[in-house]
């Protein structure tokens, strides 16, 4: 069974990845290892079967059925986090899967290394299922953990498990019901950060495709630059997203942003009283892990680890090195919509934009 599981919540590009990564140094957690996209969305919770309305699921949601289905998965799921995969790791798992006939340039790994070794033509597009369908998972595809299974007698008492997806921002209710006893980690970024890396992920001809969805997509900057930009939507989808669907591609990360942070920020602060949170900015995991990871420890009810004491940071779902500047990039277009989100940003604790 599952006992007080610790569920990392932030918008796409937050750094909730990152976070989970510094959790799992813990030996005392269990973790799926990916995001929870095909365990979470299987059957009547997939956005599609919901009339496309959102990722937003809530208390009412949690029926029995539903509760047993997604229990007896995430604990099949369950890996010890294992050592993490190095780059020639990682490339030569892909020439085992390359000579089954799949794609290994949809696979986190930076690109250069990539073409190094798989030469050619780079692949674009999303991929898709044999009938160009939606996949379960979001690309990049993950590496699975390569840690142990819990044994019987470790399921009879209990394992903690940690567990981040993006669409959880809309779902903390949902999630609330399912496990009384969880326990979360909510994470913020700075909003200039985060809409250019949206972008860049939107960008992307190769990652982060997400849903095929049935409305025409018009987004200036990402559907008139590519053939699927008109019908396929990247990372989560939030509330209120068919109505960003004429606008331009910074003003939806820009709205992205405001909608999943509003979400954060009320979870967050619905749950203070309790104790079971904690609300981190992933510019202080960065400047500070130590103190950072020290504080997420307590909220959740984990021992501080002596991992944590290593200022190291694992590099996890990026193609380039992490820079606070590459925003930068598309300065003058985040620029103008930054209104949009200042009010929201600075309770977050991001004052001058």
């Amino acid at each position: 069974m599952l006992k007080q599981p610790i569920f990392i919540v932030g918008h796409p590009r937050s750094g909730t990845s990152l976070v989970r990564s510094l959790i799992e140094r813990s030996e005392h957690v269990w973790s799926i290892g990916r995001e929870g996209k095909p365990i979470w969305e299987r059957d009547s919770l997939h956005p599609g079967r919901r009339g496309w309305h959102s990722n937003a699921l809530d208390a009412s949601d949690a029926t029995p059925e539903v509760a047993a289905r997604l229990n007896a998965d995430l604990l099949a799921a369950a890996r010890k986090p294992g050592a993490e995969w190095s780059v020639a790791d990682k490339l030569d798992f892909l020439d085992f899967l390359s000579a089954q006939g799949l794609r290994p340039h949809y696979y986190d790994v930076p690109l250069k290394a990539l073409q190094e070794r798989f030469p050619g033509d780079l692949p674009e597009g999303p991929p898709t299922t044999r009938d160009g369908g939606e996949l379960d998972e979001i690309t990049p595809f993950c590496f699975p953990s390569r840690g142990e299974r819990p044994t019987e007698a470790e399921l009879a008492s209990g394992i903690r498990l940690v567990e981040k997806s993006i669409q959880s921002c809309f779902r903390i209710p949902f999630l609330r019901a399912l496990y009384p006893d969880a326990k979360f980690v909510f994470v913020v970024r700075d909003p200039r950060t985060s809409i250019g890396s949206l972008m860049d992920a939107w960008l992307n001809p190769r990652m982060f495709f997400s849903y095929q969805v049935p409305v025409p997509l018009r987004i200036q900057g990402y559907s008139d630059v590519f053939p699927w930009g008109k019908e396929w939507w990247n990372l989560s989808l939030p509330p209120g997203w068919q109505d960003w669907v004429d606008l331009r591609l910074a003003e939806v990360c820009a709205r992205n942003w405001l909608t999943h942070n509003r979400a954060v920020l009320d979870a967050a602060r619905e749950l203070a009283p309790t104790g079971d949170s904690v609300l981190v900015r992933y510019e202080d995991v960065q400047a500070d892990p130590v103190s950072t990871m020290e504080a997420v420890a307590e909220a959740v009810d984990l021992p501080f680890s002596d991992a944590w004491g290593r200022r190291d940071l694992p590099v996890v779902m990026t193609q380039t090195t992490p820079d606070p500047d590459k925003w930068l990039r598309h300065a003058s277009e985040i620029r103008p919509v930054l209104p949009l989100v200042r009010e929201l940003a600075e309770e977050a604790g991001y004052v001058g934009l």
